[in-house]
């Protein structure tokens, strides 16, 4: 008889622990995001490199994405693609300047991105695929991706912009400067390269979901693609208010 209640036990343990992962495997929080990319004519850079939009649709969805996914497992976050939108930009008066002053942007003495850029990249997104104010406090976040966002830039979150974060596919951060190169579209994630476009969209939205630079050789910094502790629960914190989880 003991050994019959005996079974009985371990056969109900089993079941517990099945129902564990059945419920951990939905425990996912899944995030809409909606990728922009906005397509021009090549913008020269001083050096010589002309940056095109050379991300397409596919990349975005087979490559960049599931990266992404990789990466925010830490924190049991899933992206998913809400839509791809291949955006012109803008050509208002005077949006060849604006161009040209991105491209010639730099960072200040104290490392710091020109912040006047910012304006002008949002003025090239076309009103009509933006999100208000209270869309955005919803569950859909948007990526742009441009050709270029500025000398050593790679991404922003754009805090005064309702967080439409941009990235750059052309970018001259890993050599500091001098001329710009495709951006990787990833990297292994045990072995830091220089970044990639995927490790840079995560970390961007990041910064949407209420985390700052707060860690070291992590994805919150400029180096490596984890997440600390502290990291993964404002995260997931937000991403539930997001999600309406």
């Amino acid at each position: 008889m003991k050994i019959f209640y005996s079974i009985i036990i371990v056969l109900l343990l089993i079941g517990c622990n099945e129902d564990n992962n059945s419920l951990n495997a939905e425990e996912n929080i899944k995030l809409n995001i909606r990728v922009h990319l906005m397509e021009s004519e090549a913008w020269i850079h001083p050096l010589g490199s002309e940056m095109n939009m050379w991300v397409t649709e596919s990349d975005v969805r087979q490559t960049i994405i599931p990266e992404m996914n990789s990466i925010w497992s830490q924190a049991k976050i899933e992206w998913m693609v809400e839509g791809i939108i291949n955006e012109p930009i803008v050509e208002y008066n005077g949006f060849e300047e604006d161009i040209e002053y991105i491209i010639n942007s730099e960072r200040d003495d104290e490392g710091r991105s020109d912040p006047a850029r910012l304006p002008l990249l949002y003025n090239l997104m076309n009103p009509s695929y933006l999100s208000s104010e209270i869309e955005l406090e919803k569950n859909l976040f948007h990526i742009y991706i441009f050709p270029f966002i500025g000398n050593t830039s790679q991404g922003n979150a754009m805090n005064p912009y309702g967080f439409h974060s941009v990235v750059g596919c052309w970018t001259n951060k890993h050599n500091r400067g001098e001329n710009p190169e495709k951006t990787l579209l990833t990297e292994p994630q045990t072995e830091f390269v220089r970044g990639s476009l995927a490790r840079t969209i995560s970390h961007e939205l990041g910064h949407v979901l209420g985390l700052s630079h707060s860690c070291n050789n992590c994805l919150m910094y400029s180096r490596g693609y984890e997440l600390n502790v502290a990291q993964i629960v404002i995260s997931t914190e937000e991403a539930r208010r997001r999600s309406g989880v």
